[in-house]
C-alpha cells in the first residue's frame, strides 16, 4: 500500500469517529494556536521589533552608579559631552542623537499639543527607513539658515488628517514657529514614539547646565558586540568624568545595551515565563490526544491482526498510526492558527503598556507560520510515537486468538496510565503557577503605598525653556496650584518633584558631627506645603512644611520614618543637620546645601511597589528647579471629571505647557506598575484552566475505556452479590490512584520548574502551602467529578446482558 492510500485511509479512519477527532482536534488547536500567538508575540517583539537597517547593532551606553542596584542607568548626555563620545570613541561608525519634546500647533481651530522628537541630521539615514510620502529630512536642513521642516508620523497623518496626501509641502505653526511638513513615515516607523520628527543639532559649545540632554544611539562597527566595546567605552567614559565631573558618580560602570534589550529588556522575562507555560499546555494536549489514539489502536487490534495475517508487518501499521497522527496535527495546527489570530487580539489588548515598542508589529507572518508546522509536527511526533511504538512492540495474532472477548493488553495499559498521570502533573504545575502569581499580584495590590491613592489625579508637567531658572519654575507651580485648589470639586492641589511609589532623586547624605564608613544614601523630594496632606501623609514628629519655607527658601527638610529608623536609629532627629549631596551638582546648584530635619512623617513607596522604602527627605519647592514636576489634585468626591479640567487649567496658564499621562492615580498605578504582573497572571490562569478542561477529558476518557474493558469483570461482581456502591468506589478508586500519583508528582515537578519562574512570582514563596493544597483539592475534585461519571454509568449495566455480550 502506497502512502498516499495511507492518506486516504487515515482520513476515512480518523472521520468515522468523529467524537475522538472532534475531542482531539480542540486538544490540539488550543495547545498549539497558544504557541503560535505566544511566538507571533515573541518574535515580533523579541527576534524583530525594528524595521530599522541592522537594527540589531544599534545600542546605547549606560552610565550606572556601582552603589546602587538599579536596572537603569543613565543614557543620556550634555551636548559637549555627547559630542565628545561621538568623536572619541572607536567602536561606532556612526551614531545620532535624539531628545523628546512636546510642541504646540496653532492654527484656525483649538491648539493640539503632540509628541516630537529632535534628533540630529543623519538620523533617518542612519535609521534606513524611506519615507511613504514626500521625503525624509537630511543633515542639509539642520544646517543653520536651512528652511525650517518637519517629518510627520503614520499614525499621526490618518488620525488627525485621515491620510490626506495634500498635506504635504503645506506649512504648520507649531511652538509659534512656521514649519514645513515634507515627508510621511511608514506606519511602522514609530522612531522614539513620535507624533512628528524636527531636525536639531549638537552645540559643543552650549555648557549651561539646563540644556537639554541628548539620548545616543551608536552604530557598532563590523565584528564588535556590546560585550567587546563595553571595555574600550569604559576607559573613555572614565576620561569623560574627568571632563564633566558633575555628570559622573564616583564610582560607576559602563554597560552597552542593544535597542531592542534597552525596550523590552525587563518584559523578555516575562514572554519566555508565558512561552514556558503554553509548552506545559502542549505538552497536556499531546499527551491527551495520545491517550485518545492509544484507546482507538487498542480497539483496532483485530483490523491490524488481520493486515497482519495478510503480510503487513509492525512497522507498516507503525507508518498508517503515524499518518494519522500527522494529518491530525496539521488539521489541529489549522485550527490553531484561527485560535491564534482570535487569541492575538486579545493578547495585544492584554500587553501591558511601555513594554514593547511602538515598531513591533504583532502578526502571524510566514516565520510564524513555519514555526507552527514546526511545531505541528514535532506534536505529531510526541503524541503518534506513543501508539505506534506499542504497535511494534505488540504481539498482533493475540487478537484474533482471544475471539470475541477482545483484550486491551497490559503494556498499553501502563503506557495510558503514564500519560493521564503525565497530564495531571503538568496541570498541576500550571495551576500552581496560577495560583501563586493570583496570590502574588493580590498581595501587590494590597501593599499599602502609604498614600490615599483614592480621589486622586495625577499629571507629569515638563516646563521647557521658557522655565529656566528656579523662581519662575516656583512661581508657575505656586499659581496653578492655586487654580487647581478653586476648582469646584477640590479639596487640595500640590506641584512637585516626587511621584509615589517611584520617589525623587537619587542623592546621598552627609550627617552633621557622623563619620561613617559606608555612603548614607537615599531619595530628595522637592515640594510645597500642600503636598502632606494632598497625598495623606501622616506627620510622626515635629512639624511639614508650611508656606514660610516655602516662600523664604528656608533649608529646611522633613524626612520619611525609613530614614529616621536607619541614619537616627536611638536619636531625636529633629534639629540635626543633614546634607543633601546631589544639590551641589544640580543644574541649578546650591552652595552649601545642609538643612535642618523639622519633622518626620509616614513612609511612602518611593522604589517601586515591591521594594522597600528608601531614606528620603523633602525639601522646599524653591530651594532648586529640575524642570519637571508632578502636579496632583485631591478630589472631594468622583475625580474622573477633574482630569480634563487639570489640562484645561494648564493650557490656559501658559499654553506651551503640555500635561502628560494626566489620569487618576489609581489608573496611573494600574498603567506603570500592575499591568506586567496582571498580564502573566492571566496567562498563566487561561492556559491553567484550559489545562484543567484537558485533564478532566483525559480522565473520564481512560477510565470510560478501563470500564468498557471490563464490562464482563463489573458483570461477574454484581452478579456474585457485589453491590452499586462497592463498584462505583472500586471504578473510583482506579482513576484516583491515577490522580493521586499525578499530583504526588506534579508537587516535585511544580517545585523544580517554577523556580525558573520566581523574577515573575512576588511576595509568595513557590512553596506556599496554601496555594499547593488549594490546587491539590482543585484537581482532586475534578479528577473525582471525571471518575464518577463513567463509574456510575458502569453500575447500571445488566449483569446478565454483560456475561451474554462477553
Amino acid at each position: 500500500m502506497s502512502l498516499w492510500q495511507d492518506v486516504r485511509f487515515a482520513v476515512r479512519t480518523l472521520w468515522k469517529d468523529r467524537a475522538s477527532l472532534t475531542l482531539a482536534l480542540l486538544a490540539l488547536a488550543l495547545g498549539i494556536g497558544a504557541t503560535t500567538a505566544i511566538f507571533s508575540v515573541i518574535d515580533n517583539v523579541l527576534l524583530e521589533p525594528f524595521p530599522y537597517t541592522d537594527a540589531q547593532r544599534l545600542v546605547a551606553v549606560q552610565i550606572h552608579d556601582s552603589t546602587r542596584n538599579e536596572p537603569y542607568g543613565r543614557e543620556a548626555y550634555s551636548q559637549p559631552e555627547f559630542a565628545d563620545l561621538e568623536e572619541q570613541n572607536h567602536v561606532f561608525d556612526r551614531a545620532i542623537g535624539v531628545r523628546q519634546d512636546r510642541v504646540l500647533w496653532t492654527s484656525a481651530g483649538p491648539p493640539e499639543s503632540w509628541n516630537a522628537a529632535m534628533v540630529t541630521g543623519d538620523t533617518f539615514q542612519f535609521l534606513g527607513v524611506q519615507p511613504l510620502a514626500g521625503r525624509s529630512a537630511t543633515s542639509e536642513d539642520a544646517r543653520p539658515g536651512a528652511a525650517p521642516v518637519f517629518v510627520m508620523s503614520y499614525k499621526l497623518w490618518q488620525k488627525r488628517f485621515s491620510g490626506d496626501p495634500s498635506i504635504i509641502g503645506k506649512s504648520f505653526t507649531l511652538d509659534d514657529r512656521p514649519r514645513t511638513l515634507i515627508g510621511i513615515m511608514p506606519k511602522r516607523f514609530a522612531f522614539w514614539g513620535a507624533d512628528l520628527w524636527i531636525l536639531t543639532t549638537i552645540n559643543r559649545a552650549d555648557t549651561d547646565p539646563t540644556a537639554d540632554y541628548f539620548f545616543f544611539l551608536g552604530h557598532l562597527k563590523p565584528g564588535l558586540t556590546p560585550a567587546t566595546a563595553q571595555p574600550e567605552l569604559r576607559i573613555l567614559m572614565q576620561h569623560l568624568a574627568k571632563v564633566y565631573p558633575k555628570n559622573y558618580p564616583k564610582k560607576f560602570d559602563v554597560r552597552v545595551i542593544t535597542l531592542a534589550d534597552n525596550v523590552v529588556g525587563k518584559f523578555r522575562q516575562t514572554l519566555f515565563t508565558a512561552l514556558g507555560a503554553v509548552g506545559l499546555l502542549l505538552l497536556i494536549g499531546c499527551a491527551n490526544v495520545a491517550n485518545l489514539l492509544l484507546a482507538k489502536a487498542t480497539g483496532r487490534e483485530k483490523e491490524f491482526a488481520v493486515r497482519s495475517t495478510l503480510g503487513a508487518g509492525s512497522w507498516r501499521i507503525a507508518r498508517l498510526l503515524l499518518v494519522e497522527s500527522l494529518l491530525l496535527a496539521l488539521a489541529g495546527a489549522a485550527f490553531g492558527c484561527l485560535f491564534a489570530v482570535l487569541g492575538l487580539k486579545a493578547l495585544i489588548a492584554a500587553l501591558p503598556p511601555f513594554t514593547f515598542p511602538d515598531e513591533a508589529a504583532i502578526s502571524l507572518n510566514p516565520r510564524v507560520l513555519a514555526a507552527t508546522i514546526c511545531v505541528a509536527v514535532m506534536t505529531a511526533l510526541l503524541f503518534g510515537t506513543v501508539p505506534a511504538l506499542a504497535s511494534l512492540s505488540r504481539n498482533l495474532s493475540e487478537p484474533l486468538k482471544a475471539g470475541g472477548r477482545g483484550n486491551s493488553g497490559f503494556r498499553r495499559g501502563r503506557l495510558r496510565n503514564a500519560l493521564i498521570i503525565s497530564e495531571v502533573a503538568l496541570s498541576l504545575v500550571l495551576l500552581t503557577g496560577a495560583g501563586l502569581m493570583l496570590r502574588g499580584f493580590f498581595r501587590e495590590v494590597q501593599m499599602d503605598l502609604g498614600i490615599q491613592s483614592q480621589h486622586l489625579v495625577v499629571t507629569d508637567l515638563a516646563l521647557g525653556k521658557k522655565y529656566k531658572t528656579t523662581e519662575q519654575q516656583a512661581r508657575l507651580i505656586q499659581e496653578l496650584t492655586r487654580r487647581l485648589s478653586a476648582l469646584p470639586g477640590v479639596s487640595n492641589a500640590s506641584g512637585d518633584l516626587d511621584f509615589p511609589p517611584f520617589g525623587g532623586i537619587n542623592t546621598d547624605f552627609e550627617i552633621a558631627g557622623e563619620t561613617r564608613s559606608e555612603k548614607c544614601k537615599g531619595q530628595m523630594g522637592f515640594v510645597d506645603s500642600h503636598f502632606f496632606p494632598t497625598l495623606g501623609l501622616r506627620l510622626f514628629r515635629g512639624r511639614f512644611l508650611n508656606e514660610d519655607d516655602v516662600a523664604n527658601k528656608r533649608k529646611v527638610v522633613v524626612i520619611n520614618h525609613a530614614m529616621a529608623q536607619k541614619y537616627f536609629p536611638n536619636e531625636d532627629p529633629l534639629g540635626r543637620q543633614v546634607e543633601l549631596v546631589r544639590l551641589k551638582t544640580a543644574p541649578q546648584p546650591v552652595d552649601n546645601p545642609w538643612f535642618e530635619i523639622v519633622g518626620v512623617t509616614s513612609d511612602v513607596k518611593n522604589n517601586g511597589v515591591k521594594q522597600d522604602v528608601q531614606p528620603e527627605a523633602y525639601a522646599p519647592l524653591t530651594i532648586t528647579g529640575f524642570g519637571e514636576y508632578i502636579v496632583y489634585i485631591r478630589a472631594i468626591g468622583n475625580p474622573a471629571p477633574l482630569v480634563k479640567q487639570l489640562d484645561g487649567t494648564v493650557l490656559t496658564l501658559d499654553k506651551s505647557l503640555h500635561p502628560q499621562d494626566t489620569s487618576t492615580m489609581e489608573l496611573a498605578l494600574d498603567k506603570f506598575e500592575y499591568a506586567q504582573p496582571r498580564f502573566v497572571l492571566q496567562i498563566f490562569s487561561v492556559f491553567a484552566g484550559i489545562g484543567l478542561i484537558l485533564v478532566s477529558i483525559g480522565v473520564f476518557s481512560v477510565v470510560s475505556y478501563t470500564v468498557s474493558q471490563q464490562n464482563r469483570e463489573i458483570g461477574i461482581r454484581m452478579a456474585l452479590g457485589a453491590t452499586t456502591a462497592s463498584v462505583r468506589n472500586l471504578i473510583i478508586g482506579v482513576g484516583m490512584r491515577f490522580i493521586l500519583a499525578g499530583i504526588g508528582l506534579g508537587l516535585i515537578v511544580s517545585l523544580i520548574l517554577l523556580q525558573l519562574a520566581k523574577s515573575q512570582i512576588w511576595g509568595v514563596a513557590t512553596y506556599d502551602p496554601l496555594t499547593l493544597a488549594s490546587v491539590m483539592l482543585v484537581l482532586g475534585f475534578v479528577g473525582l467529578a471525571a471518575c464518577y461519571l463513567p463509574s456510575r454509568r458502569a453500575t447500571r449495566v445488566d449483569p446478565v446482558i454483560s456475561l451474554r455480550y462477553e
